[in-house]
């Protein structure tokens, strides 16, 4: 890949690092330290993502507005919990999704409590390529732990005042934490539920006790919870000492690995708020943005506006015909003659897993998914967004020197409760672009910040 920083960045704020390749790289491994990154074996970053202060913010606007709108989307494609399964195709027993709560208002009150929406940004700007909601994605401790590298980096090793700001994702989650135990007249007192096996399988909690440790710095009764742990560590069935959860696992993971489901179900039974509700995993399924995408009944012309400005033409793909730049065409046919133009993405997924992008695949390969997602209905096709390349500076770690690359970054605005919680980055760091995936694919991170006025 070849390029310069995109114009949507040109206005950024440029610093000069003042400590050592060499220090950089013993403060990231640090602060990093068992939190399933790669700084020890890749290509590490000597230096976060930078924007203009109106580039970050926007991202953050967009987010929310878009968080919204999918938020609707959702609530009135049926006004039952089956209907909306049956809306977006998946069994009416919701067994893709098991851990609803009978409380539909909880259910609908929290659904957008967490979001992480994944951006690219092309030569017209920010494209929102798709929504994590749920509270079991990455970037909030990464973003939290980075922030504070780069701002001790470039402030000359510590000396100076921080020239970077962020919002602090640990932070914006402990405010909406805050506001629910208030709003719901309970005592300040959360559980973290996850596993770190998670973490790349972790040899110790410390990705889930950095945030812990926020919690209780600001007054609140914290602690991290393993599912061997649940439900007695609550203090159950004889009381309930943590009354608000935070749900930092994926249920597909757990059962994928014969991890029994039960003593969370024990946790809601009790009454315990476990954040976001289930219904979140709706809202981020990918067929809610294609439905945007196409046009709802009820949107308005500012509602259209902003999924057109930011949102790729998205479709579920199924037998019929859309509307494709000014006139309407057989979709199928249309996926078959553009495979260079479009992305094919399973509608319920993660760490870009079952997603195919058209001019990365053989003919054959593309055919036989467009045909496989048609008989099954449970996929949506995507307008492909080229990055506009970022030049980022890096170092290998077993190095002293560093040097530009040229990076397809994809971005993540984190929102809580509504409100901007940071944003974090993963990228190749070989200036590969493709499906962007820590996890799945072995993708860097980063945090995404902008400059401290002066």
């Amino acid at each position: 890949m070849t390029g310069r920083t995109p114009p949507w960045t040109t206005d950024r704020p440029t610093l000069e690092r003042a400590l050592p390749v060499a220090e950089v790289l013993r403060i990231l491994r640090h602060e990093l330290r068992d939190c399933g990154t790669r700084i020890d074996t890749e290509r590490a970053p000597l230096e976060p993502f930078v924007l203009s202060r109106r580039a970050y913010e926007e991202l953050f606007s967009a987010a929310a507005g878009l968080l919204a709108l999918l938020r609707r989307a959702v609530l009135e494609s049926a006004p039952t919990r089956a209907g909306r399964l049956s809306a977006l195709g998946l069994a009416p027993d919701g067994h893709q999704y098991p851990l609803f709560s009978d409380d539909e208002d909880f259910e609908e009150r929290y659904c957008a409590a967490m979001a992480r929406p994944d951006v690219i940004i092309g030569a017209q700007g920010p494209q929102f390529i798709e929504f994590n909601v749920s509270g079991a994605f990455g970037g909030p401790a990464e973003t939290h732990l980075l922030t504070r590298v780069w701002n001790e980096v470039y402030a000359h090793g510590g000396k100076g005042d921080a020239p970077f700001f962020g919002h602090d994702p640990l932070a914006a989650r402990a405010a909406f934490f805050e506001r629910v135990c208030d709003e719901a007249g309970l005592p300040r007192s959360v559980a973290l539920v996850g596993s770190p096996y998670e973490q790349d399988k972790a040899a110790t909690s410390r990705y889930y006790d950095i945030e812990v440790d926020v919690l209780r710095r600001r007054g609140m009764h914290a602690e991290f919870f393993e599912p061997d742990r649940l439900p007695h560590g609550l203090g159950l069935p004889e009381r309930l000492d943590y009354p608000v959860g935070l749900r930092y696992f994926a249920t597909a993971d757990w059962t994928a690995r014969g991890q029994s489901l039960d003593p969370v179900r024990s946790v809601l039974a009790s009454g315990c708020l476990l954040l976001p509700s289930q219904s979140s995993y709706l809202l981020a399924n990918k067929k809610v943005l294609a439905w945007l995408s196409e046009g709802l009944p009820w949107m308005s012309e500012t509602d259209r506006a902003l999924v057109g400005r930011y949102v790729p033409w998205s479709r579920v793909v199924r037998e019929t015909k859309a509307e494709w730049r000014g006139r309407y065409v057989d979709l199928p046919e249309l996926l078959l003659a553009g495979q260079e133009q479009f992305v094919l993405k399973k509608a319920i997924g993660m760490m870009g897993r079952e997603v195919l992008i058209g001019r990365l695949t053989t003919p054959a390969q593309w055919a036989a998914t467009v045909e496989r997602a048609l008989t099954d209905e449970d996929s949506i096709v995507q307008l492909y967004t080229e990055s506009v390349p970022y030049e980022l500076e890096m170092c290998d770690a077993s190095e002293t020197t560093a040097e530009r690359v040229a990076v397809a970054p994809v971005l993540s605005p984190m929102l809580f409760g509504g409100r901007p919680g940071g944003c974090y980055a993963r990228y190749f760091p070989s200036g590969e672009s493709g499906v962007v995936s820590v996890y799945g694919q072995g993708a860097m991170e980063n945090a995404v910040l902008t400059g401290v006025p002066r």
